[in-house]
């Protein structure tokens, strides 16, 4: 390289990071007002209660139940669809209006300090820790799952002493926080212990998941529009907050009948050709896969049962190992397994050992969704997981309404493919090779 195409290089370099170091400004700066001015709204919040909402799964879903059900007896707001960043939950606080009983606000641990600003905004009445398992483990900086635990746990902390938490008495991380919480706590969970006792859950598809639950030794059926027992801890949640709002099981529980999954989490797509698709799409963390491989197993009524497998994070063990799990236990009750996306590979050694067409890998998601289209017929029951901001498993479905164009890999977007712009526009990268 001559020398002055190594200062060339070096002035674009140079001009890259003075463009990212101002962004990184500007990003900041907007930050902080917004803060002030949330800061500054929250004061004039003398009526309204706060209700915040965490764990490593169901947050969401026990987020919409609890607006589903309360939203029926007051005005109430929350932190919209998954975002649960500090910047969204200053943009809510902004949105609060003297008329909201209610602020339901969603948190995410995505990393240390996490909740830090946040609780710098608002203290919450009442405080929901739904579980705790590794999801974004590697930003904890060697702390783990027990910096993950201390990071939720600020959430419980931040009550007031006429407050109240509702926690998972089955999660022993959960159930330690539980004993340091200066306010009230109902407990919800299969454990004797617990306020709300979950006696049974059954969700055999397509019937929906139907819970038996205890409260103060009288027994109640709750019917939702659910598929998943997993699901029962956020139902479960819900109805631990309305009781903390003075709302009774017999006025909460007839409303969860109109509970329907959050996009992308156990979400059934009925297609007009009579497949059948489970988006269990948002994330893929190693611990998180058993529940919806159980629902599988279960399901009953479907032609043929078929696992599509995106990227599975969150793991520290072998990946070929992993992945040779997943296609052991998958084979025992599936007539397809299909592993996609930039880690598929990982599935390749144990498709040489079985040489067997009930194991399909495609390292190009517009590769599998061209199989998918000639194999699946009506009454087949598909099974989606995956990260979704890594693969985009959505389009698998999309591509079947209409063919799409953008089949770019990693293209940043936090977000499901049918709400973005791009989706039937040729990607930039299929643009450059043009």
């Amino acid at each position: 390289m001559s020398q002055s195409q190594s200062i060339t290089k070096r002035l674009h370099q140079l001009g890259v990071e003075i463009k990212f170091s101002y962004a990184t400004f500007s990003w900041r700066k907007r930050l902080l007002l917004i803060f002030i001015r949330a800061r500054l709204h929250k004061l004039s919040l003398t009526q309204t209660q706060f209700i915040g909402i965490t764990g490593s799964a169901g947050k969401t879903t026990t987020k919409e139940f609890c607006y589903l059900i309360l939203s029926s007896y007051y005005q109430v707001i929350t932190t919209p669809k998954s975002l649960n960043t500090p910047i969204i939950v200053a943009e809510t606080m902004l949105a609060v209006e003297k008329k909201h009983k209610f602020c339901i606000i969603e948190l995410g641990a995505f990393k240390l300090g996490a909740f830090d600003l946040p609780l710098k905004l608002f203290q919450p009445k009442i405080a929901v820790l739904t579980n705790i398992g590794e999801d974004h483990f590697k930003a904890f900086k060697g702390q783990g799952i027990e910096g993950i635990a201390a990071e939720k746990a600020k959430l419980i902390e931040a009550l007031p002493e006429d407050g109240t938490a509702v926690l998972n008495i089955d999660d022993s991380r959960v159930k330690e926080i539980g004993k340091r919480c200066k306010g009230k706590v109902i407990w919800i969970g299969r454990d004797k212990g617990a306020t709300l006792r979950l006696l049974n859950a059954t969700s055999i598809y397509p019937q929906p998941l139907t819970l038996t639950i205890e409260c103060e030794r009288e027994i109640h059926e709750v019917i939702t529009g659910l598929h998943g027992t997993h699901l029962a801890t956020s139902v479960l949640c819900a109805l631990g907050v309305v009781l903390a709002t003075g709302v009774t099981l017999e006025q909460a529980i007839p409303r969860l009948i109109n509970a329907v999954p959050v996009e992308g989490r156990m979400q059934p797509v009925i297609m007009d050709d009579g497949v059948t698709f489970i988006r269990d799409d948002m994330k893929a963390p190693l611990w998180s896969l058993r529940a919806p491989f159980k629902f599988l197993k279960e399901a009953t009524g479907a032609l043929r049962k078929i696992a599509v497998i995106g990227s599975i994070t969150n793991f520290s063990d072998d990946s070929s190992e992993i992945y040779g799990r997943c296609i052991e236990e998958l084979k025992e009750y599936v007539d397809l397994i299909v592993f996609v996306g930039a880690d598929a590979y990982r599935a390749l050694c144990v498709k040489e050992n079985e040489n067997s067409s009930t194991l399909q890998i495609f390292r190009e998601l517009k590769e599998a969704s061209s199989f998918l289209k000639r194999a699946l017929r009506a009454g087949d029951l598909v099974l989606l997981k995956g990260s979704g901001r890594a693969d985009h498993l959505q389009r698998l479905i999309l591509d079947r309404y209409k063919r799409i164009q953008c089949w770019q890999e990693h293209c940043g977007f936090n977000r499901f493919c049918d709400s973005c712009s791009q989706l039937y526009q040729d990607s930039s990268i299929e643009k450059q090779d043009k």
